[in-house]
Formats: C-alpha cells, sequence, structure tokens
C-alpha cells in the first residue's frame, strides 16, 4: 500500500493534479455486480477511509481495471472521490460476450441502478472515460432517469458509426488494430497485462482481400463484431441506430467536460458533440490540446480537468469556475487561447480558389475569372495511395512530411504564394469539388499542408468521402459536386511558408481502398481503376475554406 501511494503521489506531482486529500487507498476488488439478463461484471470499489460516503465516479473499461486505469482510479479516489471501475461484458473476467457499443447502454444503467443501492453512495454520480470509456458514459447517460452529477469525458464520441465509417469510409488500419488489440483482451486471463498490437504485422496484411477475412488473418479466429462492421458499411444502414447516443448527450443536462487532441481520430466528431450541447444551452466545456489518440499526456491532461471539473462542481456548483468554454492549443504558435464557443467568434472565412495553368495547381485568393483547364490522375486500387501520416487510432499521429504523397503520380497539389505575414488558421477545414469519374464508386481524399521555406509540405489536416451512385447525383455531363469535412485545426501558418492542399483518391490503409466496382466491403475482391477530373474556372470555382484570426 506504502508503494502504491508514493507512486500515485509522484504520478500526481509530475502530472499537476490537484493536491490528494488522502494517500491510503482501499480496494474491494471482483465484485460480481449483476445484469438484467443474469451476467455478473466484474467490478472494484476504490476509496479511501476519510469519507465513506465520497461523491462516485464511475470508470466502465473494455481494457482491464489494473495498469493504467487502476493507477488512474486510484489517484481520483486520493482527491475526494469513491471509484467504481468495471471491466465491460465479456472483458476482464466479465461476463458474456463482448458485442462493442452495443452493449453498454443497458449494462451501464444496470451499473448506475446498482451504485444508487449501495450503502456507501452519498446521492453524487459522476463519469470518467476515455475513448471506448467515454463513449460507454455516453450510451449509459442515453434514457437513464437517474441524472448522473457530471460527465468527464476524454478524446471520445456519442456515435462511435461516425468513426468507424469515417466520412462513409472504413476506416480499416485503426479498426484492425483495435480489433487485435480487443480480441486479446477477450482471450486474456483476468489481470493480465493489456497486449499491444504487433503494428508491423498488421501492416504485412493491409492488402489482403477480402476484408472479411482480415480479422481472421490478425487474430487466427473469426471476430463477430469486426464481421458486423464489414457487412453494415453502409452509414446510412439502421443496423447503426443503437449505437447513436449523439441526440441523448445534446440534450443531456448533466454538466460535461470534454477534452480533444488536434490529431485525435475523435476530433470532428466530439467538436460536433459540443456544438450541438452549446447549441441547446447544455453547460459544456472543451479542451483541445496537441494530443493524438493514445498520447499520455493527453490523457493525463483529461485526467487532470476532469478531477478539476468535479471538484468546482461539488465545491461551487459551478462546473468550471472562472474558466471560458473552449481553450485550444495553436499549434506552431505554442499559444493557448480562450474563446466562448466554436467556431472562435472572431474568425473571418479565408477562401482559397483551386486554379490551373500550365498543368500547374495553384491555390489563390481570387476566384478564376473565366474557363480554366481541368486537371486529373489514374486511381489504382492494386498500387493505392497510401495513407502518409494523420490521425491514427494505435500509434502516435505525428505531423509529418507529405513530400511522398505529393510525388505520386495519382495526386494533384495545389500551392499558395508565399504569406506575407503570420497567418492563424482556427476553425473547421472544408473543401468543395466538381468532379468527374468514370466510376460511380470512387473516394476522395484532401490534405492541407503548411509548406516550409525548403518546400517540405507537413500535414495540418485532411478528410475523406467517399461516394456511392447517386451520392452525390451527377449532372448529365457527369460532374458530380462534393464537400468535404477536413480535421478542424488551430494552426500557425508563418511568414515565407505557403498553404497547399493534396487531392487523391485514397488513404490506405487509414481507410480501405475503394475497389471501385460496388461489390459488397466484406467480399469484394475485383478492381478497377478511376479515371479522376477535377473541374476548374468560374464554372466551377473549387475552393478550400479555411477561417482565419484577425
Amino acid at each position: 500500500m506504502l508503494k502504491q501511494s508514493v507512486i500515485r503521489w509522484l504520478l500526481g506531482k509530475l502530472t499537476g493534479l490537484p493536491p490528494r486529500q488522502d494517500r491510503y487507498v482501499f480496494t474491494d476488488e471482483d465484485i460480481a455486480v449483476p445484469m438484467r439478463d443474469g451476467v455478473q461484471l466484474l467490478t472494484d470499489h476504490i476509496y479511501t477511509e476519510g469519507k465513506p460516503k465520497a461523491p462516485v465516479v464511475l470508470i466502465r473499461s473494455s481494457y482491464g481495471r489494473g495498469a493504467l486505469f487502476g493507477m488512474m482510479a486510484g489517484l481520483i479516489a486520493e482527491r475526494g472521490f469513491q471509484v467504481i471501475a468495471q471491466s465491460v461484458r465479456g472483458t476482464g473476467g466479465s461476463g458474456g460476450v463482448m458485442d462493442p457499443m452495443r452493449q453498454e447502454q443497458d449494462d451501464g444503467q444496470d451499473t448506475v441502478k446498482w451504485i444508487r443501492n449501495q450503502p456507501w453512495f452519498g446521492g453524487q454520480l459522476y463519469t470518467f472515460g476515455v475513448s471506448y470509456l467515454g463513449n460507454a458514459a455516453w450510451a449509459l447517460t442515453d434514457g437513464l432517469t437517474e441524472q448522473v452529477n457530471g460527465l468527464g469525458q476524454v478524446m471520445t464520441l456519442s456515435n462511435f458509426r461516425d468513426e468507424l465509417l469515417s466520412f462513409g469510409g472504413y476506416t480499416q488500419q485503426g479498426t484492425l488494430g483495435w480489433t487485435t488489440l480487443m480480441q486479446s483482451m477477450v482471450d486474456s486471463v483476468p489481470g493480465q497485462r493489456m497486449q499491444r498490437p504487433d503494428h508491423k504485422a498488421l501492416d504485412a496484411i493491409q492488402n489482403h482481400l477480402p476484408l472479411g477475412e482480415l480479422d481472421k488473418k490478425a487474430t487466427g479466429k473469426t471476430v463477430s463484431w469486426w464481421q458486423d462492421w464489414v457487412n453494415h458499411d453502409d452509414p446510412e444502414d439502421p443496423w447503426w441506430r443503437k449505437i447513436d447516443h449523439s441526440s441523448s448527450a445534446a440534450e443531456l443536462q448533466a454538466p460535461t467536460n470534454m477534452l480533444a487532441g488536434w490529431q485525435d481520430i475523435f476530433l470532428p466528431f466530439q467538436i460536433r458533440d459540443f456544438v450541438a450541447r452549446q447549441d441547446n444551452g447544455r453547460p459544456t466545456y472543451l479542451t483541445i490540446g496537441p494530443w493524438h489518440h493514445s498520447s499520455i499526456k493527453g490523457m493525463t491532461a483529461g485526467l487532470r480537468e476532469s478531477i478539476r471539473f468535479y471538484q468546482s462542481l461539488i465545491r461551487t456548483g459551478s462546473p468550471i469556475e472562472e474558466r471560458p468554454a473552449v481553450r485550444l492549443y495553436l499549434q506552431e504558435a505554442g499559444q493557448w487561447l480562450d474563446y466562448p464557443c466554436w467556431p472562435p467568434p472572431d474568425v473571418k472565412p479565408a477562401t482559397f480558389y483551386l486554379r490551373s495553368a500550365a498543368n500547374v495547381g495553384r491555390l489563390e485568393t481570387t476566384p478564376p475569372d473565366g474557363p480554366e483547364p481541368s486537371l486529373g490522375y489514374t486511381y489504382n486500387p492494386a498500387d493505392p495511395t497510401p495513407s502518409m501520416h494523420g490521425p491514427s487510432a494505435m500509434s502516435a499521429s505525428k505531423r509529418r512530411d507529405m513530400s511522398e504523397l505529393r510525388d505520386r503520380t495519382d495526386t494533384l497539389m495545389f500551392t499558395s504564394d508565399a504569406l506575407n505575414v503570420n497567418t492563424d488558421v482556427i476553425g473547421p477545414v472544408s473543401v468543395d469539388l466538381s468532379i468527374r469519374s468514370d466510376r460511380p464508386h470512387t473516394d476522395f481524399f484532401v490534405c492541407l499542408c503548411d509548406v516550409d521555406k525548403k518546400g517540405r509540405p507537413t500535414q495540418v489536416s485532411d478528410g475523406y468521402l467517399r461516394l456511392r451512385p447517386a451520392c452525390p447525383e451527377a449532372t448529365a455531363a457527369g460532374v458530380r459536386n462534393i464537400h468535404i469535412e477536413c480535421w478542424p485545426t488551430a494552426w500557425r501558418f508563418k511568414r515565407s511558408h505557403r498553404i497547399a492542399l493534396i487531392v487523391a483518391s485514397g488513404a490506405h490503409p487509414r481507410y480501405s481502398r475503394n475497389l471501385g466496382t460496388g461489390e459488397p466491403l466484406a467480399t469484394a475482391v475485383a478492381m478497377v481503376t478511376a479515371s479522376q477530373e477535377i473541374l476548374m474556372g468560374t464554372e466551377y470555382a473549387p475552393r478550400l475554406n479555411l477561417l482565419a484570426a484577425p
């Protein structure tokens, strides 16, 4: 006990946590909590002796109750709380079969009822969740009759479909890595350390077809949820409705503190949750920092901010004392900025038009005033345009040189003149294109880049869109107008740098390559190339839509 106390004290100092109120933490382990169908979920009760009815923080984990999340639970308990840490169905010794996301609403609500019936419950209940754990928290509040007092939501979202089928494209790389990780958790014995996937081994099989066999290639067995996902690859499929908690999240009265990362896989969807809640007048706070999904710094920041949030609610009844609704980190400037809302109120539209001259792409602030030649390329799924960098579920998502992508023959790059002043781009990022393709089933990928004085392009933000027949509709001339939402950003483009946009039709294996045939994702093996044309000039005026601070 003393050794763990010293470790927690040191971690609390290193991570800037609020002062602890008690250093001796006790744990009642492996409590069997019954669900409505008779399945029992193993649960730990972490507490200190000084506060027998302290407020409760519920953590429902798919990654076990020890190691990282066990340490987090102890750090929370030291600061005036009881913690209930539970292994979700089918993991960590809990009964039942794991069915990701689809089980968490009922199981979470049954757990809340159990907590409220315990003699040590004093009336206040909070949730804490990172990634899947945060989604499980959104799920349990959907239709919950007993209100929770507050949520600490770290790099998560209310509708998991939005990430699995991100803008229509199946997020193959991250989903396969997560499936491999979770299958190892399902197969492990309670208390065993979480085994991270072998990324080199996974990279070696990413080109395997059909995708319906990829789970067995990675894990040695057929995985039920992988089969569900690849067989329901249409985002509008009613099958996905059960895991959509976005409407409930938007209306939930409980104060909510959100922490996100600029390179997190959930960022655009977490911001969507924040905006929906703010539009409904729900007390909500958002911090966006220089973190990726598996960032320990991001997780510890989320823990720190959540504890402060709970303590402020308990102490004053106010979610966060003297704290603006939005706090974000301006990348390449090293500054934290505060705003009352998202997007910030003082930013102005900064539109860059895609122009063509002498078969060279340019970005200009003035729109075209006449016809301009179209630009094009051929996309070959047998040699798919690679996903160079960008948000990733299972590995560090560092911003890196995109020169290799720029230099491929299946991409186009549009570049601005050198900037005369530092330019801070803060807010949503999107691209409007008019395209013509000889394949009704095709994809488009765009990447916003910062080009330095040496001509090296660095990824800032990107976006993806999967096109299906009649979605969007084509004109009689075969033209389809598409709008691509990118990852939001806050980035300083420095003086003498250039703004650039790369256009492609793939980012494999981050998104599964579009084979072009329209055959089912799970079984397709045949491939056809796609001839892509970006239409230019006054009639189409393709553009990059940014917001810039004054």
